[in-house]
């Protein structure tokens, strides 16, 4: 974890992700907050690659009572303007982050993280297991133009299995087209299917 952390660091220290405060990116977390306002699904959020909690914020007004955020950057989490008691930061990558026991969630984001762990779909399921009974899944993934990249392979991981009707409920499913800065986004709202105790 050191080496992949230090590489964040530095890119956090060298202003590399303040893009993300931008207006330009304000549409993509406000359809994540509202989805979670929508859901009633803002009373644990557990946000994972936050970097620097920008989610947050925008959940803040929308009845959030606990705040998780999970990052591989030291230097992320303290950059992020978070105080209150309600809020716990945690330095860890997504493949290694675990839930404490009989701690459950409302919801868990995953915010343009996915594409860094080898099986995203598996790591759905992982979370899938800290969330409420009628908790919520929230995804967002920059599509690149290039259809071959990395990224988008990992997209198709990801809707390929919450495509599976007997796993997931979709929600919502859509694409942001943001013309000021020619990228896009695909993100998809999904709740697990319960099987009957």
């Amino acid at each position: 974890m050191e080496d992949l952390s230090g590489d964040w660091d530095r890119q956090y220290e060298a202003g590399r992700w303040h893009f993300l405060n931008d207006i330009k990116e304000a549409a993509r977390y406000g359809i994540l907050s509202a989805w979670l306002g929508q859901t009633a699904a803002t009373r644990a959020v557990l946000d994972v690659g936050c970097g620097e909690a920008i989610l947050y914020h925008y959940l803040k007004s929308s009845g959030l009572q606990r705040y998780c955020g999970v990052d591989l950057s030291e230097i992320a989490l303290s950059n992020a303007k978070v105080g209150e008691e309600h809020v716990q930061l945690v330095q860890s990558d997504l493949e290694s982050f675990n839930a404490k026991p009989e701690e459950t969630f409302s919801a868990v984001v995953f915010n343009e993280v996915l594409y860094f762990c080898e099986e995203p779909e598996l790591q759905l399921n992982r979370y899938a297991k800290f969330l409420e009974d009628d908790g919520v899944i929230a995804i967002s993934m920059y599509t690149p133009a290039r259809e071959k990249s990395g990224a988008n392979k990992s997209i198709k991981k990801i809707w390929d299995e919450t495509d599976k009707t007997d796993h997931w409920q979709m929600l919502d499913d859509l694409e942001l087209k943001s013309f000021s800065k020619n990228v896009g986004w695909k993100l998809r709202l999904v709740r697990p299917v319960r099987q009957p105790k």
